[in-house]
């Protein structure tokens, strides 16, 4: 023994005697010092090695996964095998965080799982946030049964994962039925599991059983108030959210985080509320949190969704770090405020360029009908290749079709994988707004036939289809199942579509009863296209009876004096034309001098 301890006497102070030597290491993998740990552990022979605990090659594997040792935690799980400690359920479940966040491929640590002698709640939850990692929620949900079936229970925290796996895939059913796991198991007072709940219904469109949640909780913490006000702004619950806030701060006195700034200021930006966006920007440099992108991001993207995209740009030019978040919340700015240009210029400075970052800036090609932009885009998005994206190429859809392309619009539509409600959309728009009215109809049948619900929009597209071809009967049968069908009040758009339909078939009258029993019939944007519609029409006493009511709902337009006065002139009652333009002249209504878009 003394030949021992002259040995390493040489080497270590006595306070590393051989007693001592695995708390040594222990500490040393605590603090971080993974290659004094390493040295420390290779000056023992092989046999004093075998005799070491197995939490110290646990230690020395969870510092190997916070340095990212890949090869060194390597060695160290072969030395585990050979030693036969790989049957240790410490060392076990340090191996499998070890390849989940250094391994190559998910499948290394599935292989580990698989082959671990003991697997208790901790390996299963592992096993269940590793698949939501790595975007395969629905192996997350497998897992769970399936650990249940071994007779291991889940925590909380296994809970929590699992339904934030609901969350990722959008299964309302399945997350109600973990929500009454939660309840029969007890967990209904965790804070961890209820924010993950919360989260869930906000993502699924339910606010209300989020806010419900939140009002059964006795003492929630901080992190169920951000999660409750999350859930709101992401369903536009935005004045609520704002309450749940103001609550927080002053009656509770609770923190306020990085994430809880964020939400707040989206709120704010989608209110458009400048006032308590800058008080909000305040209290974000007062708190001591300027430089964390999330926030700065936020703050970029109110200032640009109220307008005042000036001090928008400076936010984002004073920030130390800027990601694919802020570019495209500044790309958001400009583009709501209409300077298409500077979007396409901004878009060209970016390096790293997201999938939003291509949505916003074809947005910006759209409303320039700017094809050869459009194009370069195009050419870009292909070239990152690295995956298809639905909104992107509906995108590239709804510009060709605008810009006059829609065979080419149609060629992109045929080949992509997948389809949304807002790809339709744009083809069945496309192809009315280019002539192609029968083919808009065609497409609406397919994407009813293909178990999509049509929407406003897609209403929109359908009667103008109608209206250009002629349609009656189609269009008066789309105009009744819109709203009787499929719940959707019409709007301007689609009445004004009506009207145009049924003024070119010479139904004045008709299109008149349905303005007059129509909720918006006070609107005035109604009687200019109806009294425009009495244009090509002979019937004086129905153009009569419309300028009458656009005269009196806005007198000074002048154009249902000219209108009118233009009817009276086609059925020769040139006294009533003349009595028209006198009045006119006495009420001071003047003619707009007609301009050439030339």
């Amino acid at each position: 023994m003394k030949l021992f301890y002259r040995r390493h006497y040489s080497s270590f102070a006595p306070s590393d005697l051989r007693t001592s030597t695995p708390s040594k290491i222990l500490q040393l993998c605590k603090s971080g010092s993974l290659s004094s740990a390493l040295r420390l552990l290779n000056s023992l022979h092989s046999h004093e090695k075998t005799t070491l605990k197995p939490i110290i090659y646990a230690a020395l594997l969870q510092a190997c996964t916070k340095h990212h040792s890949l090869s060194i935690g390597l060695q160290i799980h072969a030395h585990a095998f050979k030693s036969g400690l790989e049957t240790d359920h410490f060392i076990g479940n340090s191996l499998l965080a070890f390849y989940f966040k250094l391994g190559s491929d998910f499948s290394e640590t599935r292989r580990v799982f698989d082959g671990l002698y003991v697997k208790d709640v901790v390996s299963w939850t592992s096993m269940i946030s590793g698949y939501i990692r790595v975007g395969r929620p629905t192996n997350s949900v497998a897992l769970f049964p399936e650990m249940l079936g071994f007779g291991v229970e889940p925590n909380g925290f296994t809970l929590s994962a699992v339904i934030k796996a609901c969350s990722e895939l959008g299964d309302l059913k399945m997350g109600r039925s973990f929500h009454g796991v939660v309840f029969r198991r007890g967990f209904c007072s965790d804070c961890v599991i209820i924010s993950a709940l919360m989260d869930f219904y906000g993502r699924s469109y339910e606010p209300g059983d989020a806010r419900q949640l939140f009002d059964e909780l006795l003492e929630p913490d901080d992190i169920c108030w951000t999660s409750v006000i999350s859930a709101l702004t992401r369903n536009d619950v935005f004045d609520e959210a704002l309450w749940f806030f103001y609550l927080m701060q002053r009656d509770y006195g609770l923190l306020v985080d990085e994430f809880t700034f964020a939400t707040v200021l989206t709120a704010l930006g989608n209110l458009g509320r400048l006032r308590q966006g800058k008080e909000m920007h305040a209290k974000v440099v007062v708190a001591g949190i300027r430089g964390d992108v999330v926030v700065e991001s936020s703050l970029v993207d109110m200032y640009g969704k109220c307008g005042v995209v000036k001090e928008s740009r400076r936010v984002f030019d004073r920030m130390a770090h800027t990601n694919s978040v802020s570019w495209c919340a500044l790309l958001g700015g400009y583009c709501q405020k209409g300077d298409f240009d500077t979007v396409i210029e901004l878009f060209r400075e970016m390096e790293e360029v997201d999938l939003y970052s291509f949505g916003t800036v074809l947005r910006a090609c759209t409303g320039l009908a700017a094809i050869r932009q459009g194009k370069e885009v195009h050419c870009r998005y292909l070239r990152k290749g690295d995956r298809r994206d639905v909104i992107v190429e509906s995108a590239l859809v709804d510009l060709y079709a605008k810009c006059g392309c829609i065979d080419f619009a149609y060629s992109i539509f045929v080949l992509m994988p997948a389809r949304n409600l807002i790809t339709w959309n744009s083809m069945i728009c496309g192809f009315a707004q280019n002539g192609r009215g029968g083919e808009a109809l065609r497409m609406f049948d397919e994407m009813v036939n293909e178990g999509i619900k049509p929407d406003y929009i897609s209403f929109i597209g359908v009667l103008f289809a109608c209206s250009h071809t002629g349609l009656v009967d189609q269009g008066r049968k789309h105009f009744t199942s819109m709203s009787v069908k499929y719940g959707i009040k019409p709007g301007i758009e689609h009445y004004n579509c009506m009207i145009d339909l049924l003024g070119r078939a010479g139904e004045i009258e008709e299109a008149e009863n349905l303005v007059r029993n129509a909720e918006l019939k006070e609107d005035s944007s109604l009687w200019v296209a109806l009294l425009g519609a009495c244009s090509t029409s002979t019937n004086s006493s129905v153009a009569e009876r419309i300028a009458e009511k656009m005269m009196k709902l806005e007198p000074d337009y002048h154009l249902s004096y000219v209108l009118l006065g233009n009817v009276y002139k086609a059925v020769g009652r040139w006294s009533e034309a003349h009595k028209i333009l006198r009045l006119m002249q006495d009420r001071g209504v003047k003619k707009i001098t007609g301009k050439s878009w030339i």
